[in-house]
């Protein structure tokens, strides 16, 4: 395995140190506690401190574990419609656990593939399907029974054998084995050789797609063979690693891009703040009305007013740092409030005294939605024949105007 000379000492050395007597202790029911509770924050830092404590001065990162936090993290905030936090977490947290280049004793083989999938589910709005769905509970306790079993309450040891690998579980089918770390589960028959060759992608079976450095060390330690150099292995080795199905197609950059359209603010500001005053006012007018579908209208309002606000802070920031106004996670936002606006829709026979104002909001989201769809359509690529039409008069691509984007936005009729 091409890691550095001195892995096998520093395998020893990590050994020995996990064999300490006050080795620190891992309170999984406490981590159960922040995952049941989705305190992925609270998750997170109590792991950075566990880390910390039981790793001492030979500190490395532990990219794969952090990614399935995020992954939970993310998929409960989009679960939410919390696309504004969903965005901020995959940019702040999982991208840069790409950044530890020379760190990569416990990075994964699918580290790669994993960010990219987050990537593609940020960028569309919605959550992994539930075939990439991780068990948190599983995760985490297999993590530490693989990497820390001594800091496990029950005094786990390791056994110095392929069986630090697996554990062994009943069910109603009867006994397996699971891997610890991609938690492929075969039967109680499967031979020490196969679990062997799921680690090492060496032959046709399983592939472990959360194999790491440490990993291929450690089994080489244990057999005491040359350690498999893990750059050896291609992505190809992958295809038949997941026992959930695998993405189809192949990961590719997602056809809503990040690239903003560029939308005349005092436009779309003036909508935006009609928008601000409807949904206020239909607040209002609903204060005293006590009916159920007051209620569930007043409910919707107010979901709506969260997202009206996170649009403002993206309004904001775009100003702030003088870029474009467009970007496709507001046009997202507002395609939220287009949901929730036909949500209202069977409730309007049931109120008719704020029927009025309702109808007047739903004509504003719509009006904002059409601004950025106007917008976008402006902003042809250079490639696109409009383009090569004019390309005698030295026109590369088309400009987004006020005028042009105004012309183009008819009243949606009279409210």
């Amino acid at each position: 395995m091409a890691i550095v000379d001195d892995t096998a000492s520093t395998l020893v050395d990590l050994q020995r140190d996990a064999a300490a007597p006050n080795i620190v202790k891992f309170q999984l029911n406490a981590a159960q506690v922040f995952i049941v509770n989705q305190n992925w924050d609270g998750l997170e830092a109590y792991l950075a401190e566990f880390f910390a404590e039981i790793q001492g001065k030979k500190f490395f990162f532990h990219p794969g574990l952090f990614c399935s936090l995020y992954q939970a993290q993310i998929s409960d905030l989009i679960g939410k419609k919390l696309f504004v936090e969903a965005r901020a977490v995959f940019d702040e947290k999982v991208e840069p656990l790409l950044d530890q280049v020379k760190d990569d004793l416990y990075k994964p083989f699918d580290l790669e593939d994993r960010v990219g999938m987050l990537r593609h589910y940020v960028n569309i709005c919605l959550p992994p399907p539930a075939d990439e769905v991780e068990d948190m509970h599983v995760v985490l306790s297999d993590y530490m029974m693989l990497y820390f079993p001594t800091s496990l309450l029950g005094e786990v040891n390791r056994t110095n054998s392929i069986s630090d690998f697996v554990m062994t579980f009943n069910d109603e089918k009867g006994k397996h084995h699971r891997c610890l770390a991609c938690q492929w589960v075969m039967p109680v028959s499967a031979t020490s050789m196969s679990i062997v060759h799921h680690i090492k992608h060496s032959k046709q079976v399983n592939q472990c797609r959360r194999v790491t450095k440490w990993m291929l060390g450690y089994l080489a330690y244990v057999n005491g063979e040359k350690e498999v150099d893990i750059q050896g292995m291609t992505a190809s080795s992958m295809t038949q690693s997941r026992k959930r199905k695998a993405l189809s197609p192949p990961l590719t950059p997602p056809i809503l891009d990040q690239q903003s359209v560029v939308i005349p603010v005092e436009l779309a500001l003036q909508i935006y703040s009609d928008l601000c005053t409807n949904n206020l006012l239909a607040l209002s007018a609903l204060k005293n009305d006590n009916t159920l579908w007051a209620a569930e209208a007043k409910e919707i309002l107010l979901r709506q007013e969260k997202v009206i606000s996170e649009l403002k802070g993206l309004f904001v920031s775009s100003m702030q740092k003088h870029a474009p106004l467009g970007s496709t996670l507001a046009f997202m936002k507002i395609r939220t409030l287009c949901d929730l606006s036909d949500d209202l829709f069977t409730l309007l026979k049931n109120l008719p005294n704020v029927s009025e104002l309702l109808l007047k909001q739903d004509n504003k989201v719509n009006e904002l939605r059409r601004c950025f769809m106007v917008a976008a359509a402006e902003r042809l690529p250079p490639t696109a024949p409009a383009d090569k039409g004019r390309a005698g008069a030295g026109s590369t691509s088309p400009s987004t105007s006020s005028e042009s984007i105004s012309s183009k936005l008819r009243p949606l009729g009279p409210v």
